[in-house]
């Protein structure tokens, strides 16, 4: 495993036992000095030079000790990867930003690190939560690190093996010394082991593990946790969803409490915004569409689709003929999972109701990234999913020319406000122009927030009484049981 090329991440809540990051982030998910491998840092005054003055005394698993230069080496691996053409945008990792957002980083001395930005930008520290590699193995598999753990063994998606760290700078000896992950072809084979006693942790995202729930001993805790991948429903900005009043016609129509009760069994937290409701940055006051069917009719009699021959379905008469309001609505399946083709069905029942027809396209997860990415837009309507990073940069699906404004979104002012967004230096700063943004999509519904997905985590005694479960931290949060 390379962890800088790191896709997957599930994958995260793993290496964050095994590799540190030069800044680390707090319980309300903000940066916070002496947690990472910084004792502190500061900035001009101009917000663009930023000093890290890192810690001594931090070893790698080999024995090295940690310096600036190891930094400096592994941003550099980064920006390699980040710039390799041969790579598509999804396949340079999750740290691929970071040449986008820094300009230039020098290791000053053993200890000191300097990182420069063409302009002031609040996601700076955030973009140096990458894992700090030791500069002559960044190439290798299975690379030391300076966590807690120490990586002993690693088959990809067969098993790992970590051990504790006896020499971390933390101080603390591991609580569990020996850690064992196993990969299993489906959830159900996962809980299967774990009914039979063969494991003592499974994370998931599925429903799967929801009948648990109040059903068994105390031997054995659920815990849910939020995660930041928002489902929506992608609408294209074009044809028949063109106008504003279409595309609040299909979202009156569809009642969220049925996806998630009926659906995702509770498992989702209903949003309406680009933002989780859990966090700092959740913009409480945007404009919110309540399941209303009536109102749905007026908007599409309004715009004159009417029901002329009591079918159940919509037409519009031209002077070519009678055109039937047919979207299009296209889903990808995740893998051992139906959630998102039962949650397809719903809306199409939904919009039917109103007298909507729909014509449903299934992808596979592969083929879905290359659809979203291509301007070819064969689909009116598609329920797909993103991951946020914290703090978010929404440009890649709002800007005009973002790589994944797959809806063909087009808005002077969100352009603006995205380019704001990103030269916003101070904490209160970005958080107001990211208030503008959720507010503005709201109002302009180039797509539909539906939900932000929660994953589960069920284990057995003694690892009990997990506090403050977040979606990267899992293991951590077990690991400092007591």
């Amino acid at each position: 495993m390379r962890p800088l090329e790191i896709m997957d991440r599930d994958m995260v809540s793993v290496l964050d036992l095994v590799y540190e990051s030069v800044v680390e982030l707090n319980d309300d998910r903000q940066p916070e000095m002496g947690l990472g491998l910084a004792e502190s840092w500061e900035v001009s005054n101009n917000g663009q030079v930023w000093i890290f003055t890192l810690r001594q005394g931090v070893y790698f698993h080999d024995g090295r000790e940690m310096k600036a230069s190891d930094v400096a080496a592994t941003m550099d691996a980064i920006a390699a990867i980040a710039r390799d053409e041969s790579r598509e945008d999804n396949q340079k990792g999750l740290y691929c930003k970071l040449p986008d957002m820094i300009s230039s980083w020098t290791a000053e001395d053993d200890y000191t690190l300097t990182v420069r930005t063409d302009r002031p930008y609040y996601g700076l520290l955030y973009i140096m939560t990458f894992p700090v590699l030791q500069a002559q193995s960044i190439y290798d598999d299975n690379p030391p690190g300076t966590g807690p753990y120490r990586m002993d063994y690693y088959a990809p998606g067969d098993t790992l093996y970590l051990s504790g760290n006896q020499n971390w700078w933390g101080g603390s000896i591991p609580y569990i010394s020996e850690i064992k992950g196993i990969w299993y072809e489906d959830i159900d084979a996962a809980l299967t082991a774990f009914e039979a006693e063969e494991v003592d942790i499974v994370m998931t995202r599925s429903t799967s593990a929801l009948r648990y729930r109040g059903t068994i001993s105390s031997r054995v805790n659920v815990y849910d946790y939020a995660t930041r991948q928002l489902e929506c429903l992608m609408m294209s900005n074009a044809k028949q969803l063109a106008t504003l009043e279409m595309r609040q016609a299909v979202v009156y129509a569809i009642d969220k409490s049925r996806l998630i009760t009926g659906v995702y069994q509770d498992m989702v937290t209903t949003t309406d915004t680009l933002e989780s409701p859990a966090s700092w940055l959740y913009n409480e006051s945007t404009v919110r569409y309540e399941y209303n069917p009536q109102r749905a009719i007026e908007l599409l009699e309004g715009l004159g689709w009417t029901d002329v021959n009591d079918d159940g379905y919509r037409f519009k008469r031209t002077e070519s003929g009678d055109t039937v309001l047919n979207l299009r609505l296209a889903y990808y399946d995740e893998a051992g999972s139906t959630l998102r083709r039962e949650a397809a069905n719903e809306i199409a029942t939904m919009l039917k109701a109103v007298g909507i027809q729909t014509t449903m396209t299934a992808y596979s997860f592969e083929n879905a990234m290359k659809k979203l990415a291509t301007n070819v837009r064969d689909y009116d309507l598609f329920l797909c999913a993103y991951n946020f990073d914290t703090p978010p940069d929404p440009s890649f699906i709002l800007l005009s020319n973002g790589y994944g404004n797959s809806a063909g979104y087009r808005s002077d002012e969100m352009n603006a406000l995205c380019q704001e967004l990103r030269k916003a230096y101070e904490a209160e700063t970005f958080r107001e122009v990211w208030f503008d943004i959720q507010a503005l999509a709201a109002q302009d519904l180039p797509f539909w927030p539906l939900y932000w997905r929660d994953g589960v985590v069920l284990t057995r005694y003694p690892y009990s009484s997990v506090r403050d479960i977040r979606e990267y931290e899992l293991l951590s949060s077990i690991e400092q049981v007591k």
